[in-house]
């Protein structure tokens, strides 16, 4: 008879202390960022240059850049002094690490914002009319003045000038299935005559 016991014993793994302070404050809410102290103040000063020279090497331009790299830069600082862990690396490591996140994230965002202006301005975009399918739907109507009733040809009027079958039958104050009905007869009467 095998024992329940023939499975080797789960040992304790012991609970390490988390060393990173927690990224989101009450609520799931980002946490409120934390002024420099005045020892993170002198270090971020001593080591300033770092910003510049991240940039030069990235050739990216300081006037566009900085501001992004800077905060980056800032955080570095922040982490570097309150992170004990952090001290195995150099600073420079550590500080270039961040400002590359910034700088990412920053691209990032900027693509979903061109992204989205681009698929606003599609919405907006509205090709010219085509004087050949005015024409085109005037013949049309004119045709269809011949074989139908004057409901029939309001509605066929409203669908050519882009209405809904749901807005067309609002407007004219009847179901979606009557104007789909009336619309379908209409459609079976010009292919009788015209095909």
């Amino acid at each position: 008879m095998a024992s329940a016991s023939s499975c080797p014993p789960k040992t304790a793994r012991p609970v390490r202390e988390q060393t990173r302070p927690p990224p989101f404050g009450e609520r799931g809410r980002p946490a409120m960022p934390q002024a420099l102290t005045d020892e993170q103040r002198q270090f971020a000063a001593e080591n300033h240059n770092l910003i510049y020279k991240y940039l030069w090497d990235r050739r990216l331009e300081i006037d566009d850049y900085y501001d992004i790299a800077v905060f980056g830069y800032l955080r570095a600082v922040k982490r570097y002094l309150t992170e004990p862990w952090l001290r195995r690396y150099q600073f420079s490591t550590v500080a270039w690490h961040a400002m590359r996140q910034n700088i990412a994230s920053f691209h990032r965002a900027e693509e979903r914002r061109k992204e989205t202006e681009q698929k606003y301005l599609k919405t907006l975009r509205t090709s010219p009319p085509d004087p050949f399918e005015e024409l085109e739907a005037k013949l049309l109507l004119h045709d269809l003045a011949a074989v139908s009733s004057k409901e029939q040809y309001a509605l066929a009027s409203m669908r050519l000038q882009g209405y809904s079958i749901a807005e067309t039958a609002c407007i004219q104050g009847m179901s979606e299935k009557r104007v789909r009905g009336l619309l379908r007869e209409l459609y079976r009467v010009y292919l009788c005559l015209y095909a």
